[in-house]
């Protein structure tokens, strides 16, 4: 993974090639930390589980440590976000560290809760200490988290004899600054255990309104009907801007690909998607088309910035875009997910449940059948993914199930003008630039596979139903 950022010049990361490379931030850190330079901390490996890089402009990593207690002989992995501040005097980045110690943090038991490194102006928080998520060690202690349960008795329906015995708390999925997904398993005595979902929000993001969606979503006939699954929404707290819902027990839908019978599947989410577009839901934000086209010039300008070869295509590929838009019918708006894919599903007893809702507005419905498509066709990019069976042929009978049952489903139809543009501009300005600001292995072939196809489907020399 990463391997581009060795050879990549960025002259306002200078040391991108070196945080990076899990070795050498493995001598880094086992010199450079507390506890591990004076020798009661023995570092074993360095693991690198997230990039999120725009060229030029920001540097997030998530890095995960093996550690070894040399006292108690015990393992640990602690794991740590960093923010490598642009190549600006070293004094600017000091007094962005010294900002952030200014609020409370919460000591973890191996990392500093916040370290500066400035011989790569990095600033490193030790989890669950978060520069956005500043609540988070609140449902991540089991003694903090008890106090949030009273929050949520009332919504578990529980006998009046019940008591809390313990908790196990499992972290889900942590995007830094912006959300973390934890899993709590709660044993009473005087009752059966529950398990409840957790998810923390950064303060920008209207978390009451996305519990309010849920609800709504929960009364809705799409889900009273069984056709689609949601998890039961029961608390929101608003000084943590956190929801919390019923767990629901099931394997996540991309990562048991061999398994599925993958038409069924795309085509009961196709009928599923339909459902949801027809719901009402009042206080949502409107997001246009232009949202679309913006996202897509983003990506000439993250692509053009990475390797300046992409900019012609890139470039003609939005250019293609623009040209097109002022000849499509329009839509009436419609509640859409925004980032619908296989992978906010499980598969829950044979049926499929939702699980993300973070981002729902009211826009053009073909912008999620476009999501789902785009997603499908990249999918077979993944190596696991061939592995586990979804090979392009696969991926592309799913599409043409997942778009049959939406259009019969759908009151307007898939108008297949509508269908091309918006698939079009999401593999450009989606698929392809997440290869770039994830760092996503193998990127190069990705992202020319992904504009090749962008432009066959546009010149309608690609079929997708």
């Amino acid at each position: 993974m990463l391997k581009f950022a060795e050879k990549y010049d960025d002259t306002v990361f200078p040391q991108l090639a070196v945080v990076t490379n899990t070795l050498a931030m493995k001598e880094i850190f086992q010199r450079e930390l507390p506890g591990f330079g004076d020798g009661r901390l023995e570092l074993h490996h360095v693991l690198l589980n997230q990039m999120r890089y725009e060229p030029g402009k920001k540097c997030h990593l998530n890095y995960q440590l093996v550690v070894k207690d040399l006292a108690k002989g015990k393992m640990q992995r602690p794991l740590c976000f960093a923010m490598v501040e642009p190549h600006l005097p070293q004094n600017e980045a000091a007094a962005n560290y010294a900002k952030a110690l200014r609020h409370a943090l919460f000591q973890p038991k191996v990392l500093p809760a916040l370290h500066f490194l400035p011989q790569l102006n990095m600033i490193l928080w030790g989890y669950p200490n978060d520069p956005k998520l500043r609540h988070l060690h609140r449902l991540t202690n089991r003694e903090n988290f008890k106090e949030v349960v009273q929050s949520l008795w009332p919504y578990l329906h529980l006998p009046p004899e019940a008591r809390l015995r313990r908790i196990f708390t499992k972290r889900i999925k942590y995007v830094p600054r912006d959300r973390c997904t934890l899993r709590h398993r709660l044993l009473f005595e005087g009752a059966a255990p529950q398990v409840i979902f957790s998810k923390m929000l950064n303060p920008k993001t209207n978390g009451e309104l996305i519990f309010k969606t849920m609800q709504a979503l929960w009364q809705a006939p799409v889900c009273q009907a069984g056709g689609l699954l949601i998890p039961e929404p029961l608390f929101f707290a608003a000084e943590m801007n956190t929801t919390f819902v019923r767990g629901l027990q099931g394997k996540n839908a991309d990562d048991h690909l061999s398994a599925l019978d993958l038409e069924r599947v795309a085509a009961q989410i196709g009928a599923g998607l339909a459902g949801i577009h027809q719901c009402q839901i009042a206080g949502l934000p409107a997001r246009g088309d232009e949202h679309v086209i913006a996202e897509a010039a983003e990506a000439v300008e993250i692509l053009g910035n990475f390797n300046p070869a992409y900019r012609p295509r890139v470039e003609a590929l939005a250019r293609t875009l623009q040209e097109k838009y002022d000849g499509l019918p329009s839509l009436p708006p419609a509640l859409i997910h925004s980032a619908f894919r296989l992978s906010q599903f499980l598969v829950v007893d044979g049926k499929l449940a939702l699980i993300d809702f973070d981002d729902f507005v009211l826009g053009n419905p073909i912008a999620d059948v476009a999501s789902f498509v785009a997603h499908l066709l990249y999918l077979p990019l993944k190596g696991e993914s061939v592995k586990d069976g979804l090979s392009p042929a696969r991926s592309r009978a799913a599409i043409r199930q997942f778009c049959r049952a939406y259009a019969a489903a759908a009151p307007w139809g898939l108008p297949n003008d509508v269908l091309v543009w918006q698939t079009a501009a999401h593999l450009l300005g989606k698929q392809a630039k997440k290869c770039i600001r994830l760092a996503k292995e193998n990127h190069a072939e990705k992202v020319d596979q992904l504009l090749n196809w962008a432009a066959a489907i546009l010149a309608g020399s690609e079929g997708l139903f």
